[in-house]
């Protein structure tokens, strides 16, 4: 209440003989007013009913203010419940005003106005679930139909996220959607300009300051109403959480305030947020009716007619247009601009850049043209260093040498100053404050003064890393390369000598998720570092095609980008074929040539819009019928004239598979001198795999994954004598006689065979066994989750370590291996000399398990070369760990190590920490120790050890049963997880954390930046 008013409170009790002097003087030597109020009230409560009256009629004397706002809280709460209205209605006026709908586009300094009721258009999202992949599409309906809190939305620039959010403030505000009608208020928050806490930034944002409901109050309504409140969170990835710590916490403590929440953040922020978000969805792209639609929505129907034609003739530009924003610049620039021809995102803004600059000339003719010059050239230096210091807000001192009117007048950039007690400084967009920083460094690079050449160079050696070029600095690179000839020539030396001396420590990066879910797994036996490498590397070269494309360079520079190109892989959604890739092939046939593969995927779980039922149709009849395999795809490689050196093509969720697709997945397929082709989840190519393959005459490596296959499916795989890896995995169906099993033997030419988790019994494992004897160039075998062959794994064991001399790894993961077949193997092991992978894990070797891991021991020491030793488990082998030790000094070159349920205790895990000590196993990647006995006081003592095995990448931990790790324990864990720059994973599935312990991983997790996952229970 004020120590003012407690004082003049005090003195009227004192005047009523209430209180002494005494008691007056105390609560006026209080210093803390809260204390003061407080002590007075106790002590007033102690005296009795009239004493309080007269306390209350004092207050509402000397402070009526705060004794209606008490009375308040002791009335009926009809007063609170017409404020509440009052508000609702307040928000709604303001989300229907003209303020709210209509914009500027290019910024206010532009006066082209549009109307979100008419700049709107129906948005595809596409939901996301925890590994960023995509699992289903939604409308905005169904979106808010199925709300989940928190909501993330993410997107690129420009994909209209903001436009979105307005939206539903609108649709709220209308009464005209009922899946918002829950709601009683909802709040639509810019979070570039927050202020304070939630209550101070919705009065700056919707209402007013001195609004009726107190902050107090207000605070108290969004704990009552929980989640029939919607905040609408625009832009978190240029939040600053030190501005409004409440809003940070409604996102990341959502269960303390229980609101509805919506975040809308750009893609290559949302990793910030990612893991508190219920529901995420990601905006699709526009399609090509929508942006129709909101050309003509715009545009009056001579301008827009005008605009449609030229985008029909620049085909190019139909990627461009899958943005809104772009469309948006399109409709605004065509309003200016009746000339202007679209090409490139670089073109387009290059086009907006000309018109802002020369169209507000007029504004600053008092201005000299140097000065002019001066002005704009600072502006590039400020976009430029603004993207290197990921800085998009600037201050008046970063304006100090040029003429501020110069640069607003132009609308380069927009001043803010509503409260502020200094103005800030922003480009209209983020995009476009990338572009002018890509045209001021095509600028520096390609100039004839060795000053600002050498400038722009000390630009580019802050780009450090692959994925400083596939993420934070890929638009500045675009852009720069977009604006000349010669700055992509100097791009492209540039990533050449990034891409020659990288480091895996560059690779792990979660902003990479998003690009990394779209290709296709590597093959099980390519070790964790070299998948990475061929993801980034796919990543990479994606990348370095885009920067070709928005060259324009076409052929010029086919020589420089050839060098770069050799031995790349790319990757290619048939889904959704990017432009680019048109130009890529049409243009730079030499560099497609010298690709070292090119991976395809096809998915037919869209069903083509019509169905024919009689195949015979006329051809011309044909071609005009949608396909599973698109034409896009058959014209990009079967009018190619240039063999490509590999192609890896993916068949997944395929429910029917036409004659038609058939033939054009031929066509795609000849034009490869080396061919993969993986089928998964496709009961649809069941009886048909026959005719599929007879079309794939270079076929060298083929999966079948979860697809049934009939008899002569299988005969038709055995035929295909050139093949050299078979991976057969989730096949559950009865073995048919003259199928695979019995045909294995005619596969000469193999040298990967995979077999797992497939229907084989005891007799098929015995004929198996037979068949793999004339497979003399075998040097990968694989059969896991073979849990019904029985003894025929003897068979299979003998017949490897027989006859298969060239074989480089083996794994026989849960199929039944036993004792004696371990004893079988560890005889013969001096057969296999280039054996460099074992992996028996999985296998119970019961009783006699001690034998057979103690001979295994002994027939390993012929093979010093072994890099993955994966051990079953029996009774006893823990007896059998200083023996291992012993071989395992020997082999330096280890790179991966199982000893799962092996029993081991604290005194074989101290052991085993000791010998880690040593650095013996300096290159181990990945440890698996899980289902083991050991204790707090065995983990605890492991942990310092752990830290020598640097190069870590994964790490299991799990234990049999569920148990609570000491305390001192989960800190050392925290404290050793930050000093392994590569892991990726750790598994302490049994450990039960509490909400502490993972916070405390969490935070060591955060502040050291590192990107492990944990997986517990």
């Amino acid at each position: 209440m004020g120590m003012i008013t407690v004082k003049q409170i005090a003195d009227d009790l004192l005047a009523c003989n209430v209180m002494s002097c005494e008691e007056v003087n105390t609560i006026a030597c209080e210093k803390v007013e809260q204390e003061a109020s407080r002590m007075m009230i106790y002590m007033i409560l102690n005296k009795g009913s009239e004493a309080c009256n007269i306390l209350v009629r004092s207050l509402e004397k000397h402070n009526p203010f705060l004794f209606h706002d008490l009375q308040g809280y002791c009335t009926t709460g009809q007063v609170e419940q017409d404020k509440l209205n009052d508000l609702i209605q307040d928000l709604k006026y303001v989300y229907l005003s003209s303020a709210f709908q209509k914009y500027h586009p290019l910024g206010s300094e532009i006066d082209i106005i549009f109307d979100l009721g008419t700049a709107y258009t129906d948005v595809l999202l596409w939901k996301k679930d925890i590994h960023n992949s995509r699992k289903g599409q939604l409308t905005l309906n169904v979106l808010l139909e199925e709300l989940k809190n928190p909501c993330i939305i993410e997107g690129e620039a420009g994909k209209g996220k903001t436009t979105l959010l307005k939206r539903i403030a609108v649709l709220w505000a209308s009464d005209n959607c009922s899946a918002l009608k829950k709601f009683q208020f909802v709040f639509f928050i810019s979070l570039t300009s927050t202020r304070g806490g939630i209550y101070e930034t919705v009065c700056d944002q919707l209402l007013f300051e001195q609004y009726p409901i107190c902050k107090q109050d207000f605070m108290k309504m969004l704990l009552a109403q929980r989640q029939r409140v919607l905040f609408l969170l625009d832009g978190y990835d240029e939040f600053k959480p030190q501005n409004c710590p409440e809003i940070e916490a409604m996102i990341k403590e959502n269960h303390k305030f229980k609101n509805m929440v919506i975040i809308a953040t750009r893609t290559e922020s949302i990793h910030k947020i990612r893991q508190f978000g219920s529901l995420i969805a990601e905006i699709g792209d526009l399609s090509e009716e929508s942006c129709k639609k909101l050309i003509k929505n715009v545009l009056t129907n001579k301008l827009a007619d005008g605009l449609l034609n030229q985008l029909k003739e620049a085909t190019s530009m139909k990627n461009l247009m899958k943005t809104p924003l772009f469309v948006i610049i399109a409709c605004a620039i065509q309003m200016g601009e009746s000339n202007f021809h679209p090409s490139t995102q670089t073109l387009l803004f290059s086009t907006l850049y000309d018109l802002m600059v020369e169209k507000n000339r007029y504004k600053t003719k008092e201005i000299t043209e140097n000065h002019i010059m001066l002005s704009i050239n600072h502006c590039g230096d400020l976009a430029l260093d603004g993207i290197f210091d990921q800085r998009f807000d600037f201050q008046a001192e970063d304006l100090a040498d040029v003429k501020e009117e110069v640069l607003l007048a132009s609308g380069l950039l927009n001043k803010y100053t509503a409260q502020r007690l200094k103005p800030t400084y922003r480009f209209f967009h983020k995009s476009f404050q990338e572009y002018t920083a890509g045209r001021k460094l095509c600028k520096l690079l390609t100039s004839c003064q060795e000053a600002e050449v050498k400038k722009g160079y000390n630009y580019l050696q802050k780009i450090n890393t692959i994925s400083d070029i596939t993420n934070t600095y890929f638009n500045l690179l675009l852009y720069t390369c977009g604006s000349s000839l010669d700055a992509t020539r100097i791009i492209l030396d540039f990533l050449k000598r990034i891409d020659q001396h990288r480091d895996i420590s560059q690779l792990f990066s979660l902003k990479n998720l998003a690009l990394e879910s779209k290709y296709t797994t590597a093959p099980e036996n390519v070790t964790e570092t070299e998948d990475l490498n061929k993801t980034d590397r796919d990543i990479f070269a994606d990348c370095v095609i885009n920067f070709f494309y928005e060259s324009s360079s076409k052929s010029a520079l086919s020589r420089d980008f050839e060098e770069f190109f050799c031995g790349k892989s790319i990757y290619i959604n048939t889904q959704n074929i990017p432009i680019y890739f048109s130009d890529f092939f049409k243009y730079l046939p030499n560099c497609v040539s010298v690709l070292g593969l090119i991976k395809l995927d096809f998915f037919g779980n869209d069903s083509p819009n019509k169905e024919i039922d009689d195949e015979n149709v006329e051809d011309l009849q044909i071609s005009s019928l949608k396909t599973y395999i698109p034409e896009k795809a058959v014209s990009l490689f079967f009018n190619w004239n240039q063999s490509l050196r590999s192609l890896e093509i993916t068949l997944q969720d395929f429910n029917k598979l036409k004659k038609r697709d058939i033939k054009y997945l031929g066509k795609i397929c000849c034009s490869a001198a080396s061919l993969k082709l993986r089928i998964s989840n496709s009961a649809g190519i069941t009886g048909t795999l026959n005719a599929v393959l007879e079309t794939c005459e270079n076929l060298q490596d083929l999966t079948v994954e979860s697809t049934p296959l009939t008899v002569e499916d299988e005969q038709q795989i055995t035929t295909m004598t050139k093949l050299k890896t078979l991976h057969i995995r989730d096949l559950q169906s009865e073995n048919l006689e003259g199928g695979l099993i019995d045909g294995i033997k005619k596969l000469v030419n193999a040298e990967g065979l995979v077999l797992d988790n497939i229907s084989m019994d005891e007799g098929d494992a015995k004929k198996i066994a037979e068949g793999i004897r004339n497979l003399r160039k075998l040097r990968l075998l694989y059969m896991n989750h073979l849990t019904a062959i029985g003894d025929g794994i003897t068979y299979i064991v003998r017949s490897v370590s027989d006859e298969l001399s060239e074989l480089e790894e083996i794994q026989l993961v849960n199929c039944c291996i036993s004792s004696e077949a371990v004893e079988i193997l560890a005889q013969n092991l001096c057969n296999l000399p280039k054996l460099n992978v074992l992996d028996l894990s999985e296998n119970y070797l019961e009783k006699k398990g001690k034998d057979a891991i103690d001979r295994l021991v002994d027939g390993l020491s012929v093979q010093p070369g072994i890099k993955v030793l994966m051990l079953p488990w029996g009774d006893d082998v823990k007896v059998c760990l200083t023996k291992l030790l012993e071989l395992l000094e020997k082999m330096p070159q280890l790179t991966k190590l199982g000893l799962r349920k092996w029993s081991l205790t604290d005194v074989e895990v101290r052991i085993l920490g000791n010998f880690f000590e040593k650095e013996h196993l300096k290159n181990l990647q990945h440890l698996d120790l899980s289902m083991n006995c050991a204790t707090s006081d065995g983990w605890l003592s492991f942990m310092q050890p752990l830290i020598s095995l640097k190069k870590l990448i994964s790490v299991d931990f799990s234990s049999k049963q569920d148990w609570v790790p000491a305390s001192l324990l989960v800190c050392k864990l925290s404290q050793v997880l930050t000093t392994l720059d590569y892991l990726k994973e750790i598994k302490v599935t049994g450990w039960k954390f509490d909400c502490h312990d993972l916070g405390l991983i969490n935070d060591a997790k955060v502040n050291c930046r590192k990107q492990f996952q944990l997986v517990h229970s």
